[in-house]
């Protein structure tokens, strides 16, 4: 049986997660070429009102990028901690409000997904390894393909294990394990169209 890694900080802890808001962009401004992508595929899309659902959604950097670059989007916030859904509504203008929804949830427990709905895009930015072992990424995969219309697409995005990135082998994946559990989950594509210092994005179709 694998030991989940604790957590070296308390998310729910307002000091913790106003810490984690002012550092997270200073230590990796490169997150934003990775929104940006979002953005412009999404864009793309033939349904310019889609409905995007952000996991472990945080203070709300990406949701914010999002609503402010896509006027017709709806979109959808989950996370585990009250304290990041406020730091997150803080950002948005009365507008982007209106477009959004948070909701309290954890992806950790069991049947976390139940009473979501279904969505064009579902997102996870960064928090593939608050799963806390690498051993429940299958679960939790195939949990979101129930959770994707028709055509969607899942876009995961987190950080590697690789000689230069991440070093703890049971929180993080290399690209051929991130690729090969996206597989066995059941997704037919899964492509890699961005990678910038360690930060790696998987672009996924069942």
């Amino acid at each position: 049986m694998k030991i989940d890694v604790p957590s070296p900080i308390d998310l729910k802890n307002y000091q913790d997660a106003k810490e984690w808001e002012l550092t997270a962009n200073l230590k990796r401004p490169w997150r934003y070429d990775f929104f940006a992508y979002y953005a412009e595929k999404i864009a793309q899309s033939s349904d310019v009102q889609s409905q995007i659902l952000e996991l472990g959604s945080g203070p709300g950097f990406l949701g914010k990028y999002l609503l402010e670059h896509l006027p017709d989007i709806q979109y959808t916030a989950f996370d585990f901690s009250e304290v990041m859904h406020t730091l997150a509504l803080h950002k948005l203008k009365p507008n982007e409000s209106q477009r959004a929804t948070y909701l309290l949830g954890d992806f950790k427990q069991a049947n976390w997904q139940k009473g979501l709905d279904q969505y064009d895009y579902i997102i996870i930015h960064q928090a593939l390894h608050e799963l806390r072992h690498k051993s429940h990424a299958l679960d939790f995969h195939r949990t979101v393909i129930s959770l994707l219309q028709p055509k969607a697409t899942y876009f995961v995005c987190d950080h590697l294990f690789a000689e230069n990135a991440m070093q703890n082998n049971e929180l993080y994946m290399s690209k051929t394990e991130n690729s090969s559990v996206l597989k066995q989950a059941g997704f037919k594509s899964v492509d890699i169209p961005l990678e910038i210092q360690g930060l790696c994005l998987f672009e996924c179709k069942v």
